[in-house]
């Protein structure tokens, strides 16, 4: 489904925005031998990777198929022998779909920053999830055939959103019910679809901490020149099973949410961020997202007021925020009243109100980098100049030239597409008996609650109403932690969670008495990693899309703070 693609892009990704120097296929996964063990390998030039072999099914060994998840790591500034050495931190950057390998790529430096101290030295991991990018095997409706998916991107975005009307709304419904049966006509034995549920994730996060003592085990071993010791062996087991330190943002924040209900005792620290509903999400409604959306695009309008003429949108005749929205509200309602046609060599491309619309998605995910260009652009095509918007809006238009030089070529990896579907589906209840009546009242629900973004949004949701493949393995609660016990329990959280999301239905910023309130931030997860400009820490209090922070220290201080609290560092 090309809409998701696009959905991940604009920012569930949540801290994957920075640029790398390092591009997703600059390494042949393909070089590694897939392993039972954590065999890592040089990757991207300053990482190490390896392919991890785990059961398809978790729940019956006598399921002979496997899954291969594809593992990177940024190593710790320091050796696992070493005292300072503070253990592996995964990560995941949301989605659901989102890359783990895509994510250390852009942020894994920023992570590592963030999270070391003088004293605290770690190494981050993460991992393409089930169904995801570089692990295999990979969901695929259309079966390596990328002219079908090419076309049926085109025949969505030719339809136009789901709130652009009742035709399209009828025509984007029915689209989506082929959509679904392809999916499960592909669900023959051996296929992820029916595997790729956040509980089996949660299932392969145990077991690659697991493998983690066990290659720190044979490595110490072998550095003593043998065996184990009796006192080494006692002090593994006081020890008990490694456990889990973790980052996790907007998806991400129900992975960690969801590890931390179903295995409490191996829990370590867990910090979350764009903090997900976890009830809503697996009733499958997304019905608790969009509430400050609107909110966030008056931000926009009222920063580039308080501006002027540092931002491109501000006109001098502007006499308060207001007039800046209503530019381009008019311009929305212009280009849907009489769309423009652009010529690009022989193709002509047609813009409407919503690539106005479209153009916000990923600016509002990073609004410290993306709101300046935002305004150019913006302004730009009230002037007249629709090119910057254009070079968005064809983005989205497949390559289909390349589809029909080799119909049945095999596709580079996606992100997104049918793995980001396949879980997302089937961490859901069924939804197969939804009727068009009853999801066109869902839209205009949402409509309530954020008239910009209600037709992106809704479209979430709508394949899993033909989505007929029931998951093996689906974790629907209760999500919630006994009390977290120091003295490392057996059951029990070792520290309690550190939730830095704003308005989150979870828990407060640090949970105990050091936190007065919750941390909040703008858009569905602040940008909240260290960031470095010329070796020095980037920050600005009250900057939109700079992590704020209200009862723990302010900014980037703030999450320091909040990670030394809970013993990080």
């Amino acid at each position: 489904m090309g809409w998701l693609t696009h959905l991940a892009l604009a920012g569930l990704l949540g801290a994957a925005s920075a640029a790398s120097k390092h591009k997703l296929h600059d390494f042949d996964w393909d070089t590694i031998t897939p392993t039972h063990k954590l065999s890592y390998h040089p990757c991207y030039s300053e990482y190490n990777c390896t392919r991890l072999i785990v059961p398809l099914d978790w729940l019956d060994a006598s399921n002979p198929y496997n899954v291969t998840l594809a593992i990177i790591k940024r190593p710790a500034k320091v050796p696992d022998s070493d005292p300072a050495f503070g253990g592996t931190i995964f990560t995941n950057p949301g989605g659901p779909g989102g890359s783990g390998v895509e994510l250390m790529l852009s942020e894994g430096y920023a992570h590592q920053e963030t999270a070391d101290s003088d004293r605290r030295k770690y190494e981050i991991l993460s991992w393409d999830p089930r169904g995801v990018q570089f692990t295999t095997p990979r969901p695929d409706c259309y079966g390596e055939d990328s002219l079908a998916r090419g076309t049926d991107m085109i025949q969505r975005l030719a339809v136009g959103p789901m709130s652009a009307g009742p035709d399209a709304l009828r025509r984007q419904w029915a689209r989506v019910q082929g959509y679904g049966k392809l999916c499960s006509q592909s669900a023959v034995n051996g296929s992820i679809i029916p595997f790729a549920t956040t509980a089996s994730t949660v299932r392969d996060m145990v077991h690659i901490l697991d493998k983690i003592q066990e290659l720190r085990d044979e490595e110490a071993a072998a550095a003593r020149g043998g065996g184990d010791g009796d006192a080494q062996k006692q002090a593994r087991e006081e020890k008990g099973p490694l456990r889990l330190q973790y980052f996790g943002f907007s998806y991400g924040s129900l992975l960690g949410n969801t590890f931390a209900s179903m295995y409490p005792g191996r829990v370590g620290r867990v910090i979350v961020d764009g903090i997900v509903d976890a009830d809503d999400y697996v009733e499958g409604g997304w019905r608790t997202n969009l509430q400050d959306t609107e909110e966030l695009l008056e931000q926009f309008y009222k920063t580039c007021f308080a501006v002027e003429s540092k931002c491109a949108l501000y006109r001098q005749s502007d006499t308060k925020w207001e007039d800046i929205r209503s530019r381009v509200s008019d311009l929305v309602k212009r280009l849907d009243d009489e769309p423009i046609s652009v010529l690009d060599g022989k193709l002509t491309h047609i813009l409407t109100g919503y690539d106005v619309v479209d153009a916000f998605k990923r600016p509002l995910y990073d609004p410290y980098r993306k709101f300046v260009p935002l305004a150019e652009k913006l302004s730009a095509t009230v002037d007249g100049n629709y090119t910057l918007l254009l070079n968005d809006a064809v983005e989205s238009i497949p390559e289909l030239d390349q589809a029909c030089a080799a119909p049945n070529g095999t596709a580079l990896p996606s992100t997104f597409g049918d793995g980001g579907q396949s879980i997302l589906c089937g961490d859901a209840e069924d939804h197969t008996n939804l009727t068009l009546a009853a999801f066109s009242a869902y839209v205009a629900e949402l409509v309530g609650q954020s008239p910009t973004f209600a037709g992106y949004w809704s479209q979430i949701r709508v394949a899993c109403s033909a989505w007929d493949v029931r998951p093996k393995w689906r974790y629907t609660g209760p999500f919630s932690t006994p009390p977290h016990d120091p003295a490392v329990v057996e059951g029990k959280p070792a520290v309690s969670l550190f939730e830095a999301g704003p308005r989150d239905a979870i828990e407060e910023c640090v949970q105990d008495e050091r936190a007065a309130s919750r941390v909040h931030g703008g858009g569905a997860g602040v940008d909240w990693p260290l960031r470095v400009r010329d070796g020095e820490q980037v920050y600005e209090e009250g900057h939109p899309g700079v992590f704020r922070a209200r009862g723990c220290a302010g900014g980037w201080q703030g999450v320091q703070a909040g990670l030394r609290s809970v013993g990080w560092g």
